[in-house]
């Protein structure tokens, strides 16, 4: 019954399906089950590949960005990188947002998407839901409800924004 809900349910591939509910079933630091409704089926799964992560100094230096800015914000990094390289602190799946104005640009969700999809690390069924799903929210001509994705990434910068307790 769990599958009625899925936007794609009727049209998607058993993987597509099987990775969406496996996604809705989990929370992650970040994405929350009760997001779905709220978001394409295409995005949910995006964002729940992430993990927090803090930067590195050498990334705040570069940006000339005082250090305690980050006391409490959180960035967001490939859970698949993070769990092969865990004795690393910086690798290429970090991204690190200054404000919601660059999580909200398309360009930022762009980057996610493009790094997951070549991606040495991430699973082949991943890539091919995600994959799958974009292609099926283009064909149908599917789009989430007007400003629900504003409303999700402020969620989601709320989330990130205070994820670390302060000092």
């Amino acid at each position: 019954r769990r599958l009625e809900n899925m936007k794609f349910s009727h049209i998607a591939s058993e993987n597509t399906r099987q990775v969406v509910a496996k996604c809705r079933q989990q929370k992650t630091c970040f994405v929350f089950p009760s997001d779905f409704p709220t978001l394409s089926d295409f995005r949910f799964v995006l964002y729940h590949q992430f993990c927090p992560c803090r930067p590195p100094n050498t990334a705040l230096n570069r940006r000339k960005i005082r250090p305690e800015k980050w006391d409490t914000l959180s960035g967001l990094c490939c859970q698949y990188c993070a769990k092969a390289r865990p004795e690393e602190r910086y690798h290429r799946g970090m991204y690190f947002p200054l404000d919601l104005e660059s999580l909200h640009d398309s360009s930022f969700s762009h980057n996610l998407q493009v790094h997951l999809m070549t991606c040495q690390h991430t699973p082949f069924d991943i890539k091919e839901a995600l994959e799958e799903l974009q292609r099926l929210a283009v064909e149908t001509g599917v789009n989430t409800k007007r400003g629900s994705k504003k409303k999700f990434m402020q969620k989601l910068w709320e989330r990130m924004a205070n994820y670390y307790p302060a000092p």
